[in-house]
């Protein structure tokens, strides 16, 4: 937990400035993360997407074959 001494306030971690530092007294809160862990999509929303992607092509197969007049 990002807490300062100097200013006895809790920080969460995105409003702590890139390299770690709190943003009114300046002094290290945390250690600085990467920015590429902090902006990463969770996995949950790959999931969704892949379940929506094959939901709509199976509705997409489905309205050509009613196009086709094959049912």
């Amino acid at each position: 937990m990002p807490w300062c001494e100097a200013c006895a306030r809790f920080y969460n971690p995105n409003t702590l400035n890139d390299d770690g530092t709190c943003p009114s007294c300046g002094a290290l809160v945390q250690a600085p993360e990467s920015v590429v862990d902090r902006n990463r999509v969770p996995w949950h929303f790959w999931l969704l997407l892949a379940a929506a992607g094959g939901y709509l092509g199976w509705r997409a197969i489905q309205g050509l074959i009613a196009l086709a007049g094959l049912v």
